[in-house]
């Protein structure tokens, strides 16, 4: 989830659209289009920039978010897998892509367009957002969505831990995701799952980094109850449009969802900004019934 100073227009053009389809899908999502605070700026479809190919069953729990009219699908965020038929995943995902249209899963990938034995395409029937989530660039950025069916666990499909409650996340963590690999503002798509290993930064290095960056006047929206970052604060890695909803991990224990960030993805000093997941026990807790024991 990158943040810019202007408004932004959700684009989610299939590729493989007609020239014909991608004018009207461009006319839809240009109506729905969502802007935020200035400065921060919500992205349904940020991607990693700095990482590399995932291995096929390497994250299992991750899933591609996919939004779709007329039969054509694109994905737009992403979200990890917590039981048969619950899917977690960034508030924003829900609340900042069209009305319009229809909801999809898509389980047991690395790539966008493969169709392997596992593969598993599920409609979203549910969206419960948090009650304390006001939009755009804001704390409790997390969501839930309920699957018409439930997922057929496998070698490709499996969900991740929670956290315990008290977690307090240190030291290299995980992330993956469908986002742009571009360090400009010109963003690369890729079809293949991208991942790389990152720091988790303390929160007092969190909001001295995005201070650093806000203009006078700006307030920093981080959250020290309801954010953790990363870095590294050198530039080069971070999440980016795309990997908005999808996992922060830490030895197959998901401690982070993909929030907010900083654009270009990957400059130098920018932080990249999740929902804490240990944070939300209750919430999770209180809507899903079939938890893994």
């Amino acid at each position: 989830m990158c943040i810019k100073s202007q408004q932004t227009l959700i684009k989610l053009l299939s590729s493989t659209v007609t020239a014909m389809m991608k004018v009207l899908l461009l006319a839809v999502l240009s109506i729905a289009a969502v802007s935020a605070k200035p400065f921060f700026t919500r992205h349904p479809g940020l991607r990693i920039t700095g990482g590399e190919d995932a291995a096929e069953g390497q994250f299992p729990y991750q899933i591609s978010y996919q939004w779709g009219i007329l039969g054509f699908f694109e994905h737009v965020c992403g979200g990890s897998i917590i039981s048969p038929t619950w899917i977690v995943t960034a508030g924003h995902c829900v609340t900042e892509v069209p009305a319009i249209g229809e909801y999809k899963i898509v389980a047991g990938i690395t790539n966008l367009f493969e169709n392997n034995a596992q593969r598993q395409e599920i409609n979203v029937v549910e969206k419960i957002v948090h009650s304390d989530y006001a939009g755009g660039v804001a704390p409790n950025d997390i969501a839930l969505l309920r699957l018409q069916s439930p997922l057929e666990f496998g070698d490709l499909v499996q969900p991740i831990n929670l956290p315990a409650a008290d977690l307090v996340a240190s030291g290299d963590s995980v992330l993956s995701g469908w986002g742009s690999t571009s360090t400009s503002q010109l963003p690369i798509m890729p079809a293949q799952l991208q991942t790389t290993t990152i720091p988790v930064l303390a929160n007092s290095e969190c909001v001295s980094a995005i201070d650093a960056v806000l203009e006078q006047g700006e307030t920093n929206p981080f959250s020290d109850a309801s954010n953790i970052c990363t870095g590294p604060l050198t530039g080069g890695i971070s999440a980016c449009s795309g990997d908005s909803g999808g996992p922060l991990a830490q030895e197959n224990t998901l401690i982070g969802i993909v929030s907010w960030g900083m654009t270009p993805c990957g400059s130098e000093g920018a932080p990249s900004v999740y929902t804490k997941v240990s944070n939300f026990i209750d919430f999770i807790i209180e809507h899903v019934a079939d938890l893994p024991k």
